[in-house]
This record gives C-alpha cells, structure tokens and sequence, in this order.
C-alpha cells in the first residue's frame, strides 16, 4: 500500500512537471518563433521529459524492491548511473526527431550530423536526467520522511501505552498491601470495624477491576472510586480523618483525570501525616483554575512505615503521559497540595 502511494505520487508529480516544462518551452520559444514546428517542439521536450521520468520511477521500485540489495547508497548510485545510460540512449535515439521539429534554423550549407552531436546529447541527457533525479528524490524524501514520522507517533504511543500500564500495575499491588495491613490491624480490634472496612475494600476493588484498562477516568467515577477508600479511612481513623469534595457537577461529569489519581494522593496524605483526635487531618478536594486541588494540613509523622516514595512520582509520570501540564506541588505554611489539570473531551476520552 505504501509503495502504491508512493507510485501514484511519483507518477501525478512527473505529469505536473512535464505540462509546466511543456508551457515553459511553448512560452520561450513559440512567441518568438513562427517557424510551424514550434508548436511541436514544446510537446517534445515534455514528453521526452515525462518519459524519462517514468523510467526513473521504474528503476526506483526495481532496485528498492525487486532487488536483493540490503545497501541503499549502493542501490542510488545504480540507479543514477543507469538512468543517465538510458538517458542518453533515448537522447540519442530521438535526436533526429528532434532536429527535425526545432523551431532553431539550420545554419547555411551546414549538414547536420548524428554523430557530430553527440557532445550536446550527452549534455543535454545530464541536464534532463538531473532534473528529473532532483524533483523526483525530493517527492522520496518527503514521502520517506512523512512515513518515518508517521511510525515515530506510533511507536511513542506504543511507549505510552506501555509506559501508563506499567504504572498502573504498580498503584494495585502498593494499595492492596496496604489495604490488607489495615484490615488485619482492624479484625484483631473490632471485628465489626473490620466488617465494614473489608465491605467497602470489595467495593473498590470491584469497581476499580472493572476499569483496570481504563488509562483516565471520568471525575465522577473518580470521586466514586475514592468515597469507598475514605469510607474504609473514616473506619480506621474515625472522627480523626475528615476529608471534604467541592467540584462542580459540570466539571465531574465532563472532566477526566488519570485513573487512580485523587485515591492515590489522598493515601499520600494519610500515609505522611499524623491523624488523631486530638489533631485530625483534614483533605480538601476541590476546583480551582480548571485544576483539582488536593489540599491537607501538614502534620507530618516523624515515622513513616513502608514508605517508598513511589506515590506522587508515579501520578507525575503517569500524568506526563496525558498532559503536557505539570502535577504542581505546593507546600504554603501548614498546608500541603497537588494540583492536576482537569482533562477534557479534547484530551481524555481518547485515552480511555
């Protein structure tokens, strides 16, 4: 299919080339000649000129690929050398015809000879071959460097695609460790609490198994997703955790963010911080400037258990992959917050 475009774009290309030397020569010298064979000679120059030109497409696809030659510089050098062979041949061929339709006089008493001629054929077939090997080598060139683009896109998609679920293996396992220490802790305590707590986990892991291939998810799925996983907190910590959402509904059912994103900065918040009665932590969830805000006051524990530091520079990297809009950081006095971008519907269904 490739090589089928190539041709036909080779071949409209040299039909283009051929009128406008044909209007060219017409303009040049038929205005200044009234000889009858100057309308002839116009239509000769062009249709040499095309006929060389599918020559030269014929040679490329024979050498490019209809012969066992692995190196290009090699086969280029062929090809040149052959076409300017076959040039010349046709320029010697077509010589008397074009004697005979020139609109230039014949000197007087001057006999013109093939042979005598054969200086400025081969002139002439250099000019003609050069022409035609130029034009034509910049339509490959162009064309070999659209495909190599057009196969770059994919490949980086491709990286991309590897790249985000990689990641995302790498929330599941992180959480559900996580989820299953503080499920033991909550059955050796209360088993109601740990009743509860597990109910909840099933639910989020329901829902985020069913969306595992998902690479973004709508906000409003989101926050779903994240309402079981501070359910399960709110059972651990109590009156100790209080976590508020103020989005728009608009922004919720029409904005997207990666999956996986707000549960995981709400985890960072708990995981970093202290969470007691005496100083609850508090998490804001909210718009601001087209950007969710996560927002707590810093209360930071001075032990922090299994910590692997993988939490935001997984969602900067996964978000990288989504936005050229950076995950922003922002640390003002006593508080703490990570601001990502809302995606819309120009940037995340199509990841979806």
């Amino acid at each position: 299919m490739a090589n089928h475009l190539l041709r036909k774009k080779l071949f409209r290309y040299t039909i283009l080339i051929s009128l406008c030397i044909t209007a060219f020569v017409y303009i040049f010298v038929f205005i200044f000649s009234r000889r009858q064979h100057a309308l002839i000679y116009p239509l000769f120059v062009g249709s040499r000129f095309w006929i060389q030109g599918m020559v030269n497409i014929y040679l490329y696809e024979r050498l490019f690929h209809g012969m066992p030659i692995s190196n290009s510089r090699q086969k280029n050098i062929l090809r040149y050398i052959t076409g300017y062979i076959i040039c010349f041949l046709f320029f010697f061929c077509t010589a008397p015809l074009e004697h005979l339709v020139s609109p230039v006089p014949p000197m007087p008493d001057h006999h013109w000879s093939l042979i005598e001629n054969i200086p400025s054929m081969l002139w002439q077939a250099a000019m003609n071959h050069g022409l035609v090997t130029i034009f034509q080598n910049l339509l490959i060139l162009e064309y070999e460097k659209s495909n190599t683009e057009l196969e770059n896109s994919r490949l980086k998609a491709a990286n991309l695609e590897s790249a985000n679920l990689l990641l995302k293996q790498q929330i599941h396992p992180h959480f559900l460790f996580n989820a299953l220490s503080m499920m033991k802790s909550l059955y050796r305590e209360d088993v109601e609490a740990g009743e509860a707590y597990l109910s909840h986990l099933v639910n989020f892991m329901r829902a985020s198994l069913a969306d595992h291939q998902k690479k973004i998810a709508r906000l409003s799925d989101e926050i779903r997703l994240c309402n079981d996983y501070i359910e399960m907190q709110r059972i651990r910590f109590e009156d100790a955790l209080v976590v508020t959402v103020d989005i728009p509904e608009e922004v919720l059912q029409n904005g997207y963010v990666p999956s996986f994103s707000l549960q995981s900065l709400i985890e960072n918040a708990i995981k970093h911080n202290e969470v007691t009665e005496a100083s609850p932590l508090k998490i804001s969830i909210f718009l601001e400037e087209g950007r969710i805000v996560t927002q707590n006051n810093l209360q930071l524990r001075r032990l922090i258990e299994g910590s692997s530091g993988k939490g935001l520079i997984n969602l900067i990297e996964r978000y990288r992959i989504f936005s050229d809009d950076e995950v922003i950081i922002h640390q003002d006095g006593g508080l703490f917050m990570v601001s990502i971008k809302v995606l819309y519907n120009d940037a995340g269904p199509g990841g979806r």
